[in-house]
């Protein structure tokens, strides 16, 4: 008997590309999450000092101009971090439709994986029974050639 060859061979490799594909995809949106993550928490820090400088200033003796150029960084790095706040939102929803496309290759290519172990299974069996078959034909043929007078 020939050896086992999987009729769906070539789309269980597909599924497996997919599955590698979805995989580095959902690990590229992560370092996106995190890098976003520390520059919203960078600009949150930023956002502290220069809040917590101006209180600083408002207690002692201070130009209008220095306070004017403080409370502009101040609304710059707020809104800065509102606009980093909307990205991490997005990347977070990103994350989520990757994980969920990576879920869905994995489910793909498990199936195919299972399909081919079966098929596999099935060739054995199969072979098996040949092999049996084959045996019993020369013992048959073996107790009829001792039978036969001669």
């Amino acid at each position: 008997m020939k050896p086992f060859q999987f009729k769906l061979e070539s789309v269980l490799h597909l599924r497996e590309r997919n599955q590698t594909e979805a995989q580095q995809s959902h690990a590229a949106a992560g370092r996106r999450l995190e890098t976003l993550l520390a520059e919203l928490s960078e600009s949150e820090a930023e956002h502290k000092a220069l809040a917590q400088q101006l209180e600083d200033m408002q207690r002692s003796t201070f130009r209008p101009a220095e306070r004017d150029i403080i409370w502009n960084a101040l609304k710059y790095q707020k809104d800065h971090c509102g606009r980093l706040q909307q990205k991490a939102d997005a990347a977070v929803k990103d994350l989520e439709e990757k994980r969920e496309k990576l879920l869905a290759a994995q489910s793909e290519h498990e199936a195919m994986v299972k399909l081919r172990e079966k098929d596999e299974q099935e060739y054995n069996r199969a072979a098996e029974h040949a092999d049996r078959a084959m045996v019993d034909d020369l013992v048959n043929a073996r107790h009829a050639a001792k039978q036969k007078p001669g």
